[in-house]
């Protein structure tokens, strides 16, 4: 009585870039992995994406410029995650869908489950808000300046707490995110653009701290 064959697949993985919603990350802030159960996708900044083979439509080819932008699209099913979600290579493609197909991830998920999404996920009233308040404040900030080399004055330093503080409040308050988002829209489809935010303004916030503080002290000498 002969044993039946087991087949043991080694997982994939792969470094690169990725755009994930309207964050585009480039090489090498970007790793795959595959295997059977499961399909990931590891973003500097963005986080990881996890999709497990019910949840994938299609891996396809993806060709912006060649060599330079080239790669796969993964075509999902998860309303929680951007809907773009590439992955750059510069080998190009086809090393990344084969690697993928023999590490075993096999896509089985239909067109119809993929959800219509409609415009982007954040409400307008928010984004113009965000807007006026930024420029606002920094324009006040600039012309109270003074000097040849003005110094970013208190105006500026608190339109990047409110954005930092805000970004923070946006990833893991539910009462901000629903102010935020639309109806039936997920942070987890914002959340890398968002997580990029509170830390540019964060260090923004460090480094402007520290020039405000420098300037004060020479003006005192």
């Amino acid at each position: 009585m002969s044993t039946p064959t087991v087949l043991i697949t080694s997982p994939y993985t792969a470094t690169g870039g990725a755009r994930v919603g309207w964050l585009n990350s480039s090489w090498p802030l970007a790793r795959l992995t595959a295997t059977p159960e499961r399909l990931v996708v590891a973003v500097f900044l963005s986080g990881k994406y996890e999709f497990a083979p019910q949840e994938v439509v299609a891996i396809e080819r993806y060709t912006m410029i060649p060599i330079l932008g080239w790669g796969v699209r993964i075509v999902h099913s998860r309303s929680d995650y951007p809907q773009n979600f590439v992955f750059w290579n510069l080998a190009g493609p086809e090393p990344v869908l084969r690697g993928i197909r023999e590490a075993g991830f096999s896509p089985s998920a239909q067109a119809a489950d993929v959800p219509a999404r409609l415009g982007i996920p954040v409400r307008w009233s928010i984004i113009i808000g965000i807007v006026v308040v930024w420029n606002g404040l920094f324009l006040l900030g600039f012309n109270r300046s003074h000097g040849v080399n003005p110094v970013p004055g208190p105006f500026i330093l608190l339109a990047l707490f409110l954005v930092l503080t805000f970004s923070l409040a946006t990833l893991w308050s539910p009462a901000v995110q629903k102010l935020v988002l639309k109806p039936g829209r997920q942070i987890g489809e914002i959340r890398g653009v968002v997580a990029l935010f509170a830390v540019i303004s964060g260090f923004m916030l460090v480094i402007f701290s520290i020039v405000l503080a420098t300037g004060g002290l020479q003006s005192h000498r």
